[in-house]
């Protein structure tokens, strides 16, 4: 059981900052909990900071904070449109709501990838896929790019990791990758409920390293990721259901032969109320992380560890839940990559719903930035406290780019099962590309012959499918990205290839370094 599930995971970022909004009871008034007070006032200059446009500023305050603590609780598959902040109309994230009343929510923001360990390493390098080389379980990031804990511990910071996410554990090249420059690195054990979320003594536990420093605490959550419904009780699922996931548990293993609406081979219907009964499950899962969250900041206030610390709040990748005919983590639509993303900073209470575009290579200079430090050369995203400060407009950055790296198939794990049915992907190297602006998603799906060969749900089915090597979706008219439309708007689709060649060109030349690869991984299911 203990590696039984490990395959596919999400993060979900969290920075814990000293916040006054929050209390224990939602975000309401707890008359006894002392206010936190703001971090070091820091008055702007013309020199310092760039003048604040009263027009457009939504946030308009001076969000830098030297010598802040940054707690980032990175959490796995939430994807955004899950979220009640984000429109969805079920009470699945009542605390996380009440901190987005109090806090910078960016609404367009993208995961870099589908998968963890490729989305998570951009949070972690602020770099694209392509330039920090973890794309993959058993690729190794390159020791000449530095990590948000190298950077920390040679700033001076206590760094820890607490994780329960288990793919940053049991193979030894995303361990490797990421416990770099982290001092404690801890792995929770877990052997009945796998990606259990840490307990209140673990937090204490963990928490108690802090005391008297400044620190940097990565908090790996892997909750949401399947198997759905596992974490907490059941608020959302129907108490009655029979169908064919009856007493099932809903991991990979129940979905890998499923495919729009049939499981194969034999050939069973999969109805309405049997993806209803998977919604479901998901959204319990969501609203457990919901409660760990609660506790978790809860455990916090106790140690007087919300004060001087900034919580930045993001999901690494979403989910696909049959909207594209499959229930996992497969591609770069907006299901798997629009994800939340959530900034508390001390003193910060008010709402700002800021709707720039945004992604995971802009959250480490996002932290450098607010605590008064050069950018990194490294770095391929950009600050987002200009946003926030009402230095920039917002709205004007208008575009995000995404990786599909690896492929589905190409992971140890699923390329085992297609091996066994004479289909040999694993030493396949892949990257699909895409770029997503308000109304247009494109994709570059370099992929394209690689998948008439080894694609998972033509094996699965044994029906011959049609893989275009480019992909436009009108977002206004087809929010669902269900309908290709690169023949209608050939300039548009020309346009968007030339952003998309020009981003990643740049990105290609300017590090080139291969990765180590490290073939000794652990199978997830």
């Amino acid at each position: 059981m203990k590696w039984r599930i490990l395959l596919f995971y999400t993060v979900f970022v969290i920075a814990a900052g000293s916040v006054a909004i929050i209390n224990g009871n939602g975000g309401k008034n707890n008359t006894d909990t002392a206010p936190v007070t703001k971090a070091e006032s820091v008055e702007a200059s013309p020199e310092a900071l760039p003048a604040v446009n009263d027009e457009t500023a939504l946030c308009a305050i001076d969000v830098r904070c030297p010598d802040c603590n940054i707690i980032l609780l990175s959490v796995d598959s939430l994807r955004a449109d899950h979220v009640g902040a984000y429109g969805y109309k079920r009470d699945t994230t009542p605390y996380f709501d009440a901190l987005a009343k109090k806090g910078a929510l960016f609404e367009n923001y993208f995961s870099t990838s589908f998968l963890t360990p490729v989305s998570e390493m951009s949070v972690h390098t602020g770099m694209y896929p392509t330039a920090h080389k973890t794309t993959n379980f058993d690729t190794v990031l390159p020791e000449d790019i530095t990590t948000l804990a190298q950077y920390f511990k040679q700033k001076g910071y206590t760094t820890s990791a607490l994780l329960s996410s288990p793919e940053f554990e049991v193979n030894p090249a995303l361990r490797e990758s990421f416990s770099r420059g982290f001092e404690r690195y801890t792995y929770l054990e877990q052997e009945e409920v796998v990606r259990a979320s840490p307990t209140s003594e673990q937090i204490k536990v963990e928490a108690d390293v802090f005391s008297g420093k400044k620190f940097f605490w990565w908090v790996g959550i892997g909750g949401v990721h399947w198997p759905y419904g596992a974490q907490g009780p059941n608020v959302f699922a129907d108490e009655a259901y029979s169908g064919i996931f009856q007493n099932k548990s809903l991991e990979w293993g129940a979905f890998q032969n499923i495919y729009e609406g049939v499981r194969y081979p034999e050939q069973i219907p999969v109805g309405d109320a049997d993806i209803q009964y998977v919604i479901d499950q998901y959204d319990n899962g969501v609203r457990a992380f919901d409660e760990f969250l609660k506790e978790f900041i809860g455990e916090l206030r106790k140690k007087d560890l919300l004060e001087q610390t900034i919580i930045i709040i993001q999901s690494e990748h979403g989910e696909g839940l049959h909207e594209h005919g499959y229930f996992a983590h497969y591609d770069i639509l907006d299901t798997q990559t629009h994800v939340p993303f959530l900034i508390l900073f001390p003193g910060f209470d008010k709402e700002c719903r800021i709707t720039s575009f945004a992604g995971s290579v802009d959250v480490f200079p996002t932290i450098t930035d607010v605590l008064g430090y050069a950018p990194l050369g490294q770095f391929q995203g950009a600050s987002l406290a200009p946003i926030i400060r009402g230095s920039e407009k917002d709205g004007a950055r208008q575009e995000v780019f995404l990786e599909r790296s690896p492929l589905w198939e190409e992971i140890f794990s699923v390329s085992s099962i297609l091996r066994q049915r004479g289909i040999e992907a694993e030493n396949e190297r892949h990257s699909d590309r895409g770029i997503r602006t308000p109304r247009w998603k494109y994709i570059q799906r370099t992929s394209s012959a690689a998948m008439e060969r080894i694609n998972w749900w033509q094996a699965m089915t044994g029906r011959k499918m049609n893989f275009p090597k480019e992909e436009l979706y009108d977002l206004v008219d087809d929010p669902g990205e269900t309908k290709n439309v690169i023949d209608q708007y050939p300039n548009e689709a020309s346009e968007l290839a030339q952003k998309l060649r020009a981003r990643f060109d740049a990105i290609s030349s300017a590090f080139s370094e291969d990765a180590e690869i490290q073939p000794t991984i652990q199978p997830y299911f």
